[in-house]
């Protein structure tokens, strides 16, 4: 699984790079969190604001800062709709 966030790096960016470090060190999941500021990357994924939080290239959220519930539930949705994909972390697809 590929996480990303990217933004212009402001402190809104900055504060979705960081609250999605922290759930994925929650869910103990193997993956990293790429944040970048490269704007032509944003207008790539085809979102219309930032920040954007997107994981396998698809855009999960932009223009907002979502909670650390919405971020895990997104997230855990992701690792289950993978079937226990190995770079989700663990065996139990998302669900532990």
């Amino acid at each position: 699984m590929k996480i990303q966030v990217l933004g212009s790096g402001c402190p809104t960016c900055k504060t979705l790079h960081k609250n999605v470090q922290g759930v994925v060190a929650k869910l103990n999941l193997n993956t990293e969190v790429e944040y970048s500021t490269d704007i032509a990357e944003i207008v790539k994924l085809g979102a219309m604001g930032s920040p954007v939080f997107a994981i396998d290239g698809k855009v999960m959220a932009a223009g907002k800062v979502p909670s650390n519930e919405e971020l895990e539930k997104i997230i855990r949705g992701k690792c289950s709709s993978e079937n226990k994909n190995a770079s989700c972390g663990c065996s139990c697809g998302g669900n532990c």
